[in-house]
């Protein structure tokens, strides 16, 4: 009797425990959530009350470093990148008297805690003049990449990518973790016996159903607690990762490739060869729809495959051409290709190969932003390359705002997938109500974009967003409209200039000054200037030395990286 009775017991007490697990970790998570938002306001909060004092910390140039000391220089000034930083070496903000710091020793050797430690000393307000040398991130990185960091192998925007990348790839080891069973057997005992000793031989078949009662209403106590629970952190994000939608469409047949998204840190902008141009005309360029000759077309070549399967069929049609079970192989083969036309083009099609049409056709390919970052950094590429190959700088002049609009690059919401000629997201023409597209329903549109494998219809996913006449079809789902246009403002922080050619020269960098714009540092009492002067707002930073000048002057440099963040 008793062991029947704990036969019956150990199914229930998995049940119960499973759920009580789940419960439970469903409390620390949300519990661990609400801490991490904390101390990210916390941190935040500390880093915006800070004050520059009459000088910031200079870098020493220890040899063509100045490549290096530029970069640092432009990311201490990034707040998102503190913020996030401080989260990778578990700072807990401004409640605390004294910063403690995490001491993991995986943590301690990352690129991520030198360049915290680096960050902040940069960040830390001076009465005189102070320099020092990026050694501690250097070491890092070398450590990090097994190479030399040196200018002879990098240069500005080539050092910010191995820094992203590090940073990246040091999370995916430092937030990596196992989650273990909810029904572990050996996890179950041991909540029970540490809150009931008595209960040491729960692993014996003769447990008596007053016992396991004990033990299941002990393992919910302790779990629901949280013991024994570890609370998973939650993973911080790079400010510089950002999100691309990638469209392309085949202008013959009119079909449109699933959308690609990619994530990227940085922006590398074209620069056009004349004298003087604007950001925002680099931008129009680099998301500007273009015209492709060399993309093959699948559902071309679907049709062409189609049409050969077809012609072969006919053949077959002659008496002894082809025995019953190839025609009927044949004719399996043609109705998946017609079927994959229609359906679903993207369809692994196995056992039949594809043929290419005797004409290429031509496509359009448009890249925009789909996710734009917390922390924009654009590389203005200014390299030339002659048919000689000559290497030569571009010494057009880009003119840049102090700030930065992105939503005319960035989609909204409507997808385009109809007018292989048209953008990928653009609003229509005709007024709708400026209502904001729910989340569920932008999901949906994505999902059926990629390769149209939701099916409304004949057409597919045109009937879903627009029908034959080109009208909106605002029934599509019941809570579709179109989004209202929203801006996503990004302020400027800081510019890396480069002063010389192609192969040789110096970096220097414009970073903010952290006293809102208007404002100026206070200079020492008996060291006012006889005339006042038009208030600073930018440190100019060229390794050890630190000059105060004002925005026309950052705004009229021959920028070879901008730095900007979301001002909101």
């Amino acid at each position: 009797m008793a062991s029947s009775s704990s036969n019956y017991s150990y199914p229930a007490l998995a049940a119960i425990t499973g759920i009580a697990l789940a419960a439970s970790g469903y409390a620390l998570t949300s519990s661990t959530s609400t801490d991490t938002r904390r101390r990210r306001r916390r941190i935040k909060s500390r880093i915006l009350k800070e004050r520059d004092g009459r000088y910031i910390m200079g870098l020493a140039n220890t040899g063509n470093s100045c490549f290096i000391n530029s970069v640092l220089q432009a990311l201490a000034t990034v707040t998102s990148l503190r913020s996030y930083l401080a989260e990778r070496v578990d700072e807990r903000g401004d409640e605390i008297e004294r910063i403690e710091l995490t001491r993991n020793e995986y943590v301690l050797e990352s690129v991520a805690y030198a360049l915290y430690t680096t960050i902040e000393m940069l960040n830390r307000p001076l009465a005189k003049p102070r320099s020092m040398a990026p050694t501690d991130i250097i070491h890092a990185l070398e450590r990090k990449t097994n190479g030399k960091i040196n200018r002879e192998q990098q240069d500005a925007q080539e050092l910010f990518q191995i820094i992203s990348h590090a940073l990246t790839s040091e999370e995916d080891v430092q937030y990596r973790s196992d989650p273990s069973s909810l029904l572990d057997a050996g996890a179950v005992r041991k909540m029970a016996i540490d809150n009931d000793p008595s209960l040491d031989h729960l692993e014996t078949a003769s447990v008596s159903s007053m016992g396991t009662t004990g033990s299941l209403w002990s393992c919910f106590s302790v779990s629901t607690a949280g013991g024994y629970l570890r609370s998973r952190p939650r993973r911080p994000r790079s400010p510089f990762t950002g999100l691309t939608a990638t469209k392309i469409s085949c202008m013959k047949c009119g079909y449109t490739a699933p959308i690609r998204h990619s994530t990227f840190d940085n922006i590398s902008l074209t620069i056009p060869h004349t004298l003087s141009c604007t950001l925002q005309s680099c931008i129009d360029t680099y998301t500007k729809v273009d015209v492709l000759t060399d993309f093959r077309c699948r559902k071309c070549m679907l049709i062409a495959t189609l049409d050969s399967l077809m012609d072969e069929f006919v053949k077959a049609s002659h008496p002894g051409a082809m025995s019953d079970e190839d025609k009927q192989e044949l004719k399996g083969k043609i109705q998946i290709i017609k079927d994959a036309i229609k359906y679903n083009v993207e369809a692994p099609l196995p056992g039949i190969p594809l043929v290419m049409p005797r004409a290429t056709s031509c496509t359009t390919k448009q890249t925009m932003f789909a996710n734009p970052p917390k922390s924009l950094c654009l590389h203005l590429s200014r390299s030339m390359y002659h048919p000689s190959g000559i290497v030569q700088k571009n010494h057009c002049s880009v003119k840049f705002p102090e700030y930065l609009d992105l939503a005319p690059y960035t989609t909204n919401g409507f997808l385009n997938t109809s007018d292989p000629a048209a953008s990928l997201s653009t609003p229509p023409v005709t007024s709708v109500a400026q209502s904001r597209i729910s989340r569920t329903s932008l999901v949906y549109l994505r999902n059926m974009a990629a390769g149209h494998r939701f099916v409304h219809g004949r057409d597919g996913l045109n009937v879903a967003l627009v029908n034959k006449d080109d009208d909106l079809v605002h029934n599509a789902l019941p809570s579709m409209s179109v989004p209202s246009v929203r801006t996503i403002p990004y302020r400027l922080n800081a510019v890396i200039v480069h002063y010389g050619g192609h192969e040789s020269g110096h970096f220097i960098t414009y970073r903010r000054k952290k006293l809102p714009t208007g404002q100026d540092v206070r200079r020492p009492p008996g060291h006012e200037d006889p005339e006042p002067k038009k208030p600073s707002t930018f440190w100019r930073c060229s390794d050890e030395v630190i000059e105060e000048v004002d925005l026309e002057t950052v705004l009229q440099s021959e920028a070879y990286m901008l730095f900007y963040e979301r001002d909101v």
